[in-house]
């Protein structure tokens, strides 16, 4: 391991901001017609973070943060440099849904780019009053121990139901500087964000990436569906070198009409789903550019990126292992599976939390054992070290890159007074490698769009069933077990 990489990993996520030495004008955030270079958006940070020391935020504090775009690294950031843990919350979040992230994290207060409609149930404060706060204050951050907690997430992990995520600052440098290393990043990149950074996707490939590396970091002003935003990112993409993405993302801009000139982009990535072998050809036939798979999850981060020297042929797989990660695949049993075999994929990495906050240690040692995460993903690793993915052993549903919990929708629809019983699967999308929410539910006299509408007003729109089947009964086995494969 370089000297390099071993000083970011034992660094605080803020001194990534050190990539700014000797290049004060080096652009670090660009939205629009706002720019900021690295000494400034250095500068806004500390400016931040003595802003929320100011206003009450104490070391150890969780900060809940809901933020877009810019916004997001400077008020991330800023947190961090206080001393605090950042929350980051999905704007899309109903009520109920943030309700239950604060309160599990013992959130403290807020941090928010602009007047939200969430009620936060917490002290919230705007980013431009906390600045204005820190241009008067006297206080200056004192340094943050990389062992500290840098921020929490939430993880339905391998056995359903969120759960929090804490990661030091350690832990997130080490993933930066780990895909830095995977990807040859540079600071002559430019990586185009059209991922939310409260997702561990964003946050890794996108954020930590571009301050791991010194690169810039694009974003798309005024971001609306991205199905509407097609031709604005891909008049970005043509200034990109580097894009992350979702097989979606990479269908819908493939489809555009147009097309682009993208003779920067020297790597795509493609993750949170598998990416289909006709995405992979449209997204190449329209831009010359052959996306690459990686893997990751919120426990690890990056976990492996395909940068062989044959895209075409190792399309199916989502590479190898970045610096820092030992894969493993176990048998049912739990017993190192023979080379080549199927298995579940096991996880070892500098940069895996050491564990998930506020459950019963006997959730952590089924999830952590020995040490290693069990991913609840199915797969192999092949002869040069190659991990192909064949599957989930756990029920998430892949809604356009979100995943879904079926449980935590079962549990909105078993509180209605008219369902008497509920199962909630994945159900086959028009689109390829997609899936829709189905529910199938025992009920008394209520129809469709009355289910899908109570879930709405209590769960994010991504979550709530697409289609909802009644039956009379739901097939179980003389143990009581669901027979989901007569439900899908």
């Amino acid at each position: 391991m370089t000297v390099a990489l071993e000083t970011r990993r034992r660094a605080s996520v803020a001194s990534l901001l050190d990539h700014a030495a000797g290049e004060p004008t080096r652009p670090a955030l660009v939205c629009g017609a706002r720019r900021l270079t690295y000494d400034e958006l250095a500068e806004q940070v500390d400016t931040l973070a003595a802003g929320l020391a100011a206003t009450g935020a104490a070391p150890g504090d969780a900060i809940a943060l809901v933020a877009e775009g810019p916004d997001f690294v400077l008020g991330f950031l800023g947190i961090l440099r206080a001393g605090a843990v950042a929350l980051p919350l999905n704007p899309a979040f109903k009520p109920a849904e943030v309700a239950f992230c604060l309160r599990e994290a013992r959130a403290r207060g807020a941090l928010v780019d602009r007047a939200r409609r969430l009620p936060l149930e917490v002290p919230a404060i705007g980013i431009a009053q906390a600045l204005a706060a820190g241009r008067s204050a006297h206080c200056i951050p004192a340094p943050v121990d990389p062992a500290a907690d840098a921020v929490f997430q939430y993880s339905a992990g391998a056995t359903g139901r969120p759960k929090r995520v804490p990661r030091t600052h350690a832990q997130l440098t080490a993933e930066a500087a780990a895909f830095v290393a995977a990807a040859e990043l540079t600071p002559a990149d430019s990586i185009l964000c059209v991922l939310p950074l409260f997702h561990a996707y964003g946050l890794g490939c996108c954020m930590l990436a571009a301050l791991g590396s010194g690169a810039t970091l694009l974003f798309v002003e005024h971001p609306r569906p991205f199905a509407l935003d097609r031709r604005r990112v891909l008049a970005l993409l043509e200034r990109a070198t580097v894009f992350p993405a979702v097989p979606f993302q990479l269908r819908m801009l493939a489809e555009a009409p147009g097309g682009a000139h993208l003779a920067r982009l020297r790597a795509c990535f493609s993750a949170a789903t598998a990416l289909s072998r006709a995405d992979f050809d449209a997204f190449e036939r329209a831009f010359g550019v052959p996306p690459r798979q990686l893997y990751g999850c919120t426990e690890a981060g990056v976990v492996t990126v395909n940068m062989d020297p044959d895209p075409h042929s190792t399309a199916g797989s989502v590479g190898t292992p970045v610096p820092g990660v030992e894969l493993g695949v176990v048998d049912r049993d739990g017993a190192p599976a023979d080379a080549g075999r199927l298995g579940e994929i096991t996880i070892r990495s500098e940069a895996m939390t050491h564990g998930y906050a506020g459950v019963a240690a006997d959730v952590n040692d089924a999830a952590f054992p020995g040490g290693a995460f069990l991913t609840g993903d199915r797969g192999r690793v092949d002869e040069c070290g190659r991990l192909i993915l064949t599957g989930r052993r756990k029920r998430l549903i892949d809604v356009k890159g979100d995943k879904v919990d079926p449980v935590e929708v079962e549990d909105v629809l078993a509180v209605h007074p008219r369902v008497r019983d509920v199962v909630v699967v994945g159900a086959a999308s028009p689109e390829a490698g997609e899936e829709l929410v189905k529910a199938v539910v025992v009920a008394d006299r209520c129809g469709e769009r009355e289910l899908i509408r109570f879930c709405r007003e209590r769960l994010a729109d991504y979550k709530a069933p697409r289609i909802v089947e009644f039956r009379d009964e739901i097939p179980r086995s003389a143990d009581g077990e669901v027979l989901r494969k007569y439900l899908v």
